[in-house]
C-alpha cells in the first residue's frame, strides 16, 4: 500500500508517475503531520513522532499506492515555528519588490533565503507548498484559536494551491471542532475533514480522498481507483483477522486432552475428579500459547508491532460432558435406528466418561453398536475407543472459557481495527459492554465440540465452512 520513503533536508522533487497527485502535509508544529501519514501509510516507522516541538526538521517523502500506480506523493514537512515573524517578514519583502502575485513574492523569498537565516525550516515548507499539487493543512483542534495560526493560513494561501484543512485529535472536542470550523469558513476553507490519526476510522479516510477528488477534478478518476484498492484491501484485512479468529475458536473448542484417572493418593487433582493437574496445566498452557500465537498474527495483519497488551488471564478449567448414554444425536451420527436391534452387542449401562464428538456415551454401548455395525464412520472415533479399554477420559476447554476467548478477541478486533499508527499508548482491551454473544452461539460451539477432528486442521468439510462463515458474518458484521 505504500513505500518510498525518501529524505531531502531542502525540497522532495516529485519522481513518480507523471499522474501522481504531490501532497504537501503542512501545519503548526506538534499537529499531527508525521500521524497523518503514518496512519495513512499503515506504518508506525515512518518519520518521527514526539510531544518535542520541532521533532520533523527535514521534508520526507512516501508513496501510496493503487495496485502498481503511484496515486499520492506524501510529503511531511517541518512545522510552522513563528508564523506571525514569517508574515511580517514577507510583507517587508512585498513593499521592497513590489511582486506581480502572492506566488511571485514566495519564490522571491526563497531565492534570498540567505537573509532569512530565523526561518531555515519554514522555508522547506514554503518550497514544498509551491511545488505540490494540494496542501493538507493540519489542526490539532485541541490548541486554542490563536493569531498565530490565522497567519500559517494567509501565508499557505500565497501558494496558490487548494487547502483542505484536516482536523485531528476530534475525540470528546466537539465543541473546539466547531470552533475551528468556523475559523476556517472565514478563510473560505470550508471543505474540512475530521481525521483522528489516533483513533483511526477507515471511513474518514476513505473522505479524505473524497474530498481530494472535489479538489481536484482532473484526478478525479485515480482518486477512485485509490478509494476501491484501499476499500478492498481494508475488507482483506479484516476478513483475514475474522478467519484467524476463527482458526483461534476453532482449535480451542475442539481440543481435547487424554488423561488417565490418578489412582495414587499422593497425586494432586483437581477438583476430587481423579485428574492430576499435570494435565489441567497442560491444557491451560495450550490454551494462552494458542491465544497469544494468535495476537501475534492479528497485530501483524494490521501492520503493528508486538506491543505490551494487557490481557488478563484465562480461567480454564477442565470440562466433560455426562449426557445420557443413548444419545440420539450420536445414535443418528452412527447411522443407527430406534430400534435396540442394533445395540445387541452391548452392555447397557456401563457408563464411562469419554467424550465422543462432543457427547458422553457409556463405552460398551458405543463399541457394540460400532462393531456390530461396521461403520465407516466408527473409524473417525478409533483413538476414543482405544481410550476406553485403557480407562482414559477426555479434559477439554469449558463453554464459558471458550466464550470468553471469543469475546476477547471481538473487543481485539475491534482495538485493532480502529487504532492509528500514530497511537503511543499501549494496546488495551478495554470491555465496553458493547459485544456479547450472538444467538447461534451456543450450536456453533456445538458443532465445534462434535468436531474434534478439526483441532488444528481445515478440512474440506461442509460444515466446517459453514461454521467459519457463520463466525466470520459475526465478526464482520456484528451479531
Amino acid at each position: 500500500m505504500s513505500s518510498n520513503k525518501q529524505n531531502n533536508s531542502d525540497f522532495n522533487y516529485p519522481s513518480n508517475s507523471k499522474a501522481a497527485i504531490n501532497v504537501g502535509v503542512v501545519g503548526h508544529t506538534n499537529a499531527g503531520k508525521t500521524s497523518l501519514i503514518r496512519t495513512l501509510l499503515r506504518d508506525d516507522h515512518f518519520g518521527n513522532v514526539d510531544d518535542a516541538a520541532g521533532t520533523t526538521r527535514s521534508v520526507e517523502q512516501s508513496a501510496i499506492y493503487a495496485d502498481n500506480e503511484v496515486v499520492l506523493n506524501l510529503f511531511d514537512t517541518p512545522g510552522f515555528e513563528d508564523s506571525s515573524a514569517l508574515l511580517i517578514a514577507l510583507d517587508d519583502l512585498s513593499i521592497s519588490i513590489k511582486p506581480n502575485s502572492p506566488t511571485e513574492l514566495l519564490k522571491a523569498f526563497i531565492d534570498q533565503q540567505g537573509r532569512y537565516a530565523d526561518f531555515k525550516q519554514e522555508i522547506k515548507v514554503l518550497r514544498q507548498s509551491l511545488s505540490s499539487d494540494v496542501l493538507l493543512y493540519i489542526i490539532d483542534v485541541r490548541e486554542p484559536l490563536l493569531g498565530k495560526y490565522r497567519d500559517e493560513v494567509e501565508i499557505l494561501s500565497k501558494a496558490g494551491k487548494p487547502i483542505l484543512p484536516v482536523f485531528n485529535f476530534i475525540a470528546d472536542e466537539n465543541q473546539a471542532l466547531n470552533r475551528w470550523r468556523d475559523q476556517m469558513a472565514l478563510f473560505n476553507l470550508h471543505a474540512a475533514l475530521e481525521f483522528d490519526t489516533v483513533a483511526f476510522d477507515f471511513e474518514a479516510e476513505k473522505r479524505l480522498y473524497q474530498k481530494l477528488q472535489s479538489l481536484m477534478e482532473r484526478h478525479y478518476d485515480p482518486l477512485q481507483r485509490l478509494i476501491d484498492y484501499r476499500q478492498q484491501v481494508w475488507q482483506n484485512l479484516n476478513q483475514a483477522a475474522a478467519q484467524r479468529i476463527f482458526i483461534l475458536i476453532c482449535d480451542v473448542a475442539c481440543y481435547r486432552l487424554e488423561a488417565t484417572a490418578s489412582q495414587s493418593s499422593q497425586s494432586k487433582t483437581i477438583g476430587g475428579n481423579g485428574f492430576s493437574d499435570t494435565d489441567v496445566n497442560k491444557m491451560q498452557a495450550f490454551v494462552r500459547n494458542a491465544e497469544q500465537q494468535a495476537l501475534t498474527d492479528l497485530l501483524a495483519i494490521f501492520s503493528f508491532t508486538q506491543l505490551d497488551i494487557d490481557l488478563q488471564q484465562l480461567p480454564v478449567s477442565e470440562g466433560r460432558w455426562e449426557l445420557d448414554i443413548f444419545s440420539p444425536h450420536m445414535l443418528k451420527e452412527f447411522g443407527l435406528g430406534i430400534g435396540a436391534s442394533a445395540l445387541s452387542g452391548a452392555a447397557v449401562g456401563v457408563g464411562v466418561d469419554l467424550m465422543v464428538g462432543g457427547m458422553s456415551l457409556g463405552a460398551a454401548s458405543l463399541l457394540g453398536a460400532a462393531i456390530g455395525g461396521g461403520w465407516a464412520t466408527a473409524r473417525r472415533y478409533q483413538q476414543e475407543f482405544k481410550a476406553v479399554w485403557r480407562r482414559h477420559q477426555w479434559l477439554c476447554v469449558d463453554d464459558d472459557t471458550v466464550s470468553l476467548l471469543y469475546l476477547r478477541q471481538c473487543r481485539l478486533l475491534s482495538t485493532l481495527s480502529h487504532r492509528g499508527h500514530a497511537a503511543q499508548n499501549k494496546l488495551k482491551l478495554v470491555d465496553n459492554g458493547k459485544v456479547g454473544l450472538p444467538q447461534k452461539w451456543p450450536s456453533l460451539l456445538k458443532s465445534l465440540r462434535q468436531n474434534p477432528q478439526w483441532h488444528q486442521a481445515t478440512p474440506d468439510d461442509a460444515e466446517y465452512h459453514k461454521s467459519q462463515k457463520l463466525m466470520l458474518e459475526w465478526l464482520l458484521l456484528g451479531n
